[in-house]
């Protein structure tokens, strides 16, 4: 029958992809990390030059790398390796937390891998998403748009141990991304780290010959293929073909892919090529190992997927967040990430303006380079240490990532943007209950919360739980718990003082402060009611209180709101928290307590609705069961958000002491919607609260003064980025479409250029675009996202 194929009928291939797994921050200093990558590139590409095997950079920061400490000529021996097929990569810079990216730095983290397409006239189509078992659904909106067709994933289940396990047992899928493309994902269930499923799947090779763990010393061996290793080796060959037999139907490629052999360890060995010449030789043809590049196996998957007309699962939805909460970590440095990577955008489209207008200093294109790779070095995905030493030095290399971005930003960024919000002058002094808009308010200063927000015979806040706003502190027990994301809360009390209470009125607006102690923490609050607007600002400022104990802060927002559907913004989708079976976007196997939103999280019912702008933190959760602090008792609400910008709750390596911070301010502004929920209001909301983070948005003006020239006219959603294009001859403009049905749009093209293209995301020509008297007409895919290059040539480059 078409599309299926008898299991004994196959004759299998094996694909050894040898490599390294990249922690970059985790296992020593930047330069002890370095000094080891170079020391297993240069032994690699001798045995490449000499004896033409193969190995895998399971991201591109191992050409960076290679380039700084070898120079040019260095960079030229690699380039030629990778030209001639004989080392392989992954397009992503490097090991990511991808759930903490925006749209922009999501894309911006394939970008070297244009540079090597290149320069080493290569087409890699290949992405590694490794570790980290969370994985949005957005990310295949940008990386489809970036014209990848394959992602190869392997996973660590630590913090997911509760969820993992219920994904859908498909270990080779369609994901079809938002926009309606898709990507061949090769994702086995998962065993373990070291083995089937996990980051190090091919890792049980190296544990035949009795190596052990060690990310901190390279070491050498010869040919450790001993009767005894050979045929440990062959049982997990012939184990693992059993296992791919039995997936029957749900695995009807005769491919396997096995990467991940060297595991965390730093390992000169030639014996994996020995024992892939001896397994052939002494086989009967029924399984034949292959030394690979990882791209290898996905053109014989997809390949033989065409040729015989087999059917591959479709998969449409998000496996949600994980080790993305160690942001929650560094929450001081999370909010400065967050800052830099906003004003970034601001910064290089100032400059992109700069040069149409013949004004621009050629430095600024090196310098917005060097703080993108900051950002993307900031998310690299192991926020902890072997240890607590190492702990440190991880905080202190994203504390210095983070500053260099800053730092670069603060100094390019055209406009000074102010992140603070308005303070009142003067006023007239309020009780704790007072008139707002439409609604009457009532204040409890013992609690530092809105305990009622009433419209007439409507309340807006959900009694019985948590004021709304109301800070909870949260402390667990500290042993690591596998079958719950949150462990059993410990007893404990608020032990709230208040200090100062202030309500003060004028034409602005209502201004609430208080000042006092809580849960340990020194703890103040400023309440701004807008006067003017629907909005309700509030700013959260605590001191000390935290240790290396478990634990969380968390702010809630409590609605009495009926049956409310949840969404929240993540790098190239909004997404429906909740699982796809109950309407959500969640697939079998997600998060289902924690979420990670870019600009807002939002809770609408049939008829009105809120939504949180949270600019400094990315952690949300959704509904009253977040509430896990003693004392509370929130059955009867019936709908919450919550944000939750610190935690410590990973209890396996050494994690920060939030780097040494003992201050924080996190802000937060409120939206109350009377009407359902419409898929551009938060969008443009974003750009009213703190540092913009578009560019323009719909029925706005552009966030950057000298912007309105190019009079870009889309209402389907944000503009995220208009830039000099990386081969610096062009400028780019990007336009993300945020609604379900297509979405037109046009530009006016600016001074001293006469043409445009359709490109992919990293910039590639594809088409020309029609001009039609001086504009730029263009059409965005629903949910989808377009790039164009304009050009100063009248033909195409």
């Amino acid at each position: 029958m078409k599309g299926t194929m008898m299991s004994f009928n196959r004759q299998w291939t094996i694909y050894l992809a040898q490599d390294k797994h990249l922690d970059y921050n985790w296992c020593g200093t930047n330069t002890e990390i370095e000094v080891r990558m170079v020391s297993l590139l240069d032994y690699y590409l001798h045995q490449a030059e000499k004896n033409g095997r193969r190995w895998n950079l399971d991201s591109t920061i191992w050409v960076d790398v290679y380039r700084r400490h070898r120079g040019e000529e260095g960079l030229r021996r690699l380039l030629d390796a990778i030209r001639n097929g004989y080392i392989g990569y992954a397009a992503n810079r490097s090991v990511l937390l991808w759930g903490i990216l925006s749209t922009e730095l999501a894309i911006r983290a394939c970008y070297d891998a244009l540079l090597l397409e290149q320069t080493a006239e290569t087409n890699n189509k290949t992405v590694l998403i490794m570790e980290n078992p969370g994985l949005l659904w957005g990310v295949a909106t940008v990386l489809t748009e970036g014209d990848f067709a394959y992602l190869g994933r392997g996973i660590y289940n630590l913090r997911a141990e509760s969820y993992n396990h219920k994904r859908d047992s498909s270990p080779l899928f369609w994901w079809q991304a938002p926009n309606g493309k898709r990507l061949l994902v090769r994702w086995d269930m998962y065993e373990g780290t070291d083995t089937w499923g996990g980051y190090a799947e091919g890792a049980q090779l190296m544990r035949a010959a009795d190596e052990k763990w060690d990310a901190f010393h390279v070491r050498t061996f010869g040919d450790r293929n001993t009767p005894v290793v050979y045929q440990k080796r062959q049982e997990f060959i012939a184990k693992t073909v059993e296992r791919y037999e039995a997936y029957g139907d749900r695995y009807p490629i005769s491919s396997i892919l096995l990467l991940g052999i060297g595991h965390d360890n730093w390992t000169k060995t030639d014996d994996y090529w020995l024992f892939i010449e001896q397994f052939n030789t002494d086989g009967d043809g029924r399984i034949r190992l292959v030394d690979a590049r990882y791209e290898d196996f996905f053109e014989a998957a997809q390949q033989e997927i065409e040729t015989k007309g087999l059917d591959i699962p479709t998969l449409k939805g998000s496996f949600g967040i994980c080790w993305e909460e160690w942001a929650a970590h560094l929450a001081g440095l999370t909010q400065n990430f967050r800052q830099s990577d906003r004003l970034l955008r601001l910064a290089e489209a100032d400059y992109a303006l700069q040069v149409i207008n013949g004004k621009a200093e050629v430095q600024t294109a090196e310098l917005l380079r060097q703080g993108y790779q900051a950002l993307l070095d900031f998310a690299e995905h192991d926020m902890g240490g072997c240890n607590r030493r190492l702990a440190a030095i991880s905080a202190g290399a994203r504390a210095n990532a983070v500053t260099q971005a800053l730092d670069i930003a603060r100094s390019r960024c055209p406009v000074n943007i102010s992140s603070s919000p308005m303070v009142l002058q003067g006023g007239v002094v309020e009780a704790g209950t007072f008139a707002w808009r439409k609604t009457q308010v009532t204040f409890d200063e013992t609690r530092c919360a809105v305990t009622s927000l009433r419209e007439g015979d409507w309340e807006w806040v959900a009694i019985g739980g948590p004021a709304f706003g109301e800070f909870v502190h949260t402390r667990y027990q500290s042993e690591r718990q596998r079958e719950t994301i949150f462990p059993r809360s410990l007893e404990a009390s608020p032990e709230a003082k208040t200090y100062r209470f202030s309500c003060y009125r004028n034409s602005n607006g209502v201004e609430v402060q208080t000042d006092g102690e809580r849960w340990g923490f020194r703890f103040a609050t400023r309440w701004f009611f807008h006067s003017q607007y629907p909005w309700l600002d509030v700013t959260y400022y605590l001191a000390d209180g935290w240790s290396d104990e478990a634990q969380t802060v968390q702010f809630c927002f409590p609605l009495a709101l009926t049956d409310p559907v949840y969404r929240y913004d993540t790098a190239g989708a909004v997404l429906v928290a909740g699982s796809v079976a109950a309407g959500g976007d969640d697939l079998p196997g997600a998060n289902p307590e924690l979420f990670a939103a870019q600009t807002f999280a939002a809770a609408h019912d049939k008829s009105r609705g809120v939504i949180l702008l949270t600019p400094d933190a990315y952690l949300v959760q959704f509904g009253p069961q977040a509430v896990r602090a003693t004392g509370y008792s929130v059955a009867d609400i019936p709908a919450q958000i919550t944000s939750l910008p610190m935690m410590n709750l990973t209890r396996n390596d050494w994690q920060f002491g939030q780097g040494g911070q003992r201050q924080w301010t996190f802000r937060y502004r409120l939206i109350f919607t009377s009407s359902c929920y419409q898929p551009l209001l938060p969008i443009c909301e974003t750009q009213h609260f703190g540092v913009p983070p578009y560019l323009q948005v719909p029925g706005q003006k552009p966030a950057l003064r000298g912007l309105e020239a190019l009079d870009i006219s889309f209402e389907g959603g944000p503009v995220t980025t208009f830039k000099v294009a990386e081969d610096g001859k062009r400028l780019i403009l990007r336009c993300w479409n945020i609604l379900a049905s297509p979405s037109e749009g046009s530009l006016k093209l600016p001074p001293g250029y006469a043409s445009a293209n359709l490109c992919d995301a990293l910039e590639r020509p594809k088409r020309s675009l029609a001009i039609k008297q001086g504009r730029v007409a263009f059409t965005v895919d629903a949910h989808g996202l377009l790039t164009i290059a304009l050009c100063q040539d009248a033909v195409e480059p």
